[in-house]
C-alpha cells in the first residue's frame, strides 16, 4: 500500500464526494495518522480508553471522524527482511447538535490491514458504543446523585450485561468461500476508495430511514 497516493486519493474523490469539509491531514500526535478535524469536540470510545477527537459535520445531527494509520512491519522470511506498510482505517459516526459540548460516538467502523489471513479479528468490523455513551449520560445525571440505592442497582446490572463494545462485529468476511475466513482483503488503494465511499453512501441511507 502506498500511503501518499492513498491519502490523495481519498482527498481528491471525497472533496467530490462529501464537499471541502473533508480534508485527511497528518495528525498532530503521530505522524504516522492521518484525519480529519472538524470544529466540534466528540469522544472516540475504545475498549480500555477514549480519545478526544475533532469531527466533521455530515448531515442533520449526525457528524463523522476518519483516521487512517500506516504502520510499517518489519519480518524475517527465509533469511531474508520483508517490510510492509500495514493500513489501519477507521470511521466513527456521533450525533449531537451544534451547541453540544460533546457528540455522542453511536459506532466505529474499520478496517485493519495486517496482511494477515489467520488474523483474530474479522476484518472489517463494526464496534458498538452506542450503549457506552447512554450509560455515561445516566452516570452523570443528578438524581441517581441524590439515590445511591439505585444506582448501586444499576450498577448491579451492568455488571451482569456482557460489554459489547469489545466484540468485533464482521462486515465482510469470507466465510462463504471454501476455507474462507475472517479476513476480506484489499490490495489496492482504489479498492479502499470505494470501500469509504460505499460506506459512507450506505450509512446515511440507514440513518435517514
Amino acid at each position: 500500500m502506498r500511503p501518499n497516493v492513498l491519502i490523495n486519493l481519498i482527498n481528491k474523490s471525497f472533496k467530490i464526494f462529501m464537499g471541502n469539509s473533508f480534508q485527511l491531514i497528518q495528525s498532530k500526535y503521530n505522524a504516522s495518522s492521518f484525519v480529519t478535524e472538524g470544529k466540534s469536540s466528540a469522544l472516540n470510545i475504545f475498549p480500555n480508553d477514549t480519545e478526544k477527537v475533532k469531527v466533521i459535520e455530515w448531515f442533520g445531527n449526525f457528524w463523522l471522524f476518519l483516521k487512517i494509520t500506516f504502520k510499517t512491519e518489519t519480518k524475517k522470511i527465509d533469511r531474508k527482511i520483508d517490510t510492509q506498510i500495514n493500513t489501519l482505517i477507521s470511521l466513527s459516526v456521533f450525533q449531537g447538535e451544534d451547541f453540544d459540548n460533546e457528540k455522542t460516538q453511536l459506532f466505529r467502523a474499520e478496517w485493519d490491514d495486517y496482511n494477515d489471513l489467520k488474523e483474530k479479528h474479522a476484518q472489517p468490523h463494526w464496534h458498538i458504543t452506542s450503549s457506552q455513551a447512554i450509560e455515561n449520560i445516566f452516570g452523570d445525571d443528578a438524581f441517581f446523585s441524590i439515590q445511591p440505592e439505585i444506582s448501586q442497582k444499576l450498577e448491579k446490572k451492568k455488571e451482569k450485561i456482557f460489554d459489547v463494545r469489545k466484540i468485533h462485529f464482521a462486515m465482510n468476511a469470507d466465510w462463504q468461500k471454501i476455507n474462507g475466513t475472517y479476513i476480506h482483503k484489499m490490495d489496492e488503494e482504489q479498492e479502499i476508495v470505494r470501500w469509504l465511499q460505499g460506506l459512507i453512501t450506505y450509512l446515511r441511507t440507514e440513518l435517514e430511514s
